[in-house]
């Protein structure tokens, strides 16, 4: 894993109890890490994956995007090149409140991954989105610069680091 620590999200819970909050959001693993942590960057955009390939294409710096896609299921917000990309530029990983595709690549890809699912289609181009907002996913109001935590067994918000 990027991070070089291996989490589990149920020891974090047993560690820090009063330092977390678990989110309520059904998550699937699409990436090819399951576990990832870092500090989060935050992008609002529920019809239009415009803004999350130009922020995916500048430097990640260990950070955790969150899309906050409102469920959307009749387009993908990531697909390979985007997932490449976000890599390229030094991303922990990628979580999404919506869907994914080309999720036989994203597999191979080194990166953490997860949305609430896939679907072939890509969104449409419209630069429309916002980024460094406050959004509220899996009945968590999450902030940028909160940190998240992240396994198959769930994920956790934070307002700062944990020691781990």
């Amino acid at each position: 894993m990027k991070n070089n620590v291996t989490i589990s999200v149920p020891d974090i819970c047993d560690e820090h109890p009063n330092a977390v909050q678990v989110g309520n959001l059904n998550l699937t693993s699409f990436g090819g890490e399951e576990s990832f942590y870092g500090k989060i960057e935050t992008i609002s955009c529920p019809d239009d994956n415009s803004i999350v390939k130009e922020l995916l294409n500048s430097p990640g710096k260990n950070r955790v995007l969150i899309i906050d896609a409102k469920g959307v299921s009749h387009a993908s917000m990531v697909g390979d090149q985007i997932a490449t990309k976000a890599l390229e530029n030094n991303w922990n990983g990628i979580i999404v409140d919506g869907y994914v595709r080309d999720i036989e690549v994203l597999k191979t890809i080194p990166i953490g991954i997860y949305a609430t699912g896939a679907i072939p289609k890509k969104t449409d181009k419209k630069d429309l989105g916002s980024f460094g907002v406050d959004i509220f996913v899996g009945g968590i109001f999450i902030q940028p610069d909160n940190w998240v935590y992240i396994d198959s067994n769930g994920w956790v918000i934070s307002k700062s680091e944990l020691v781990l």
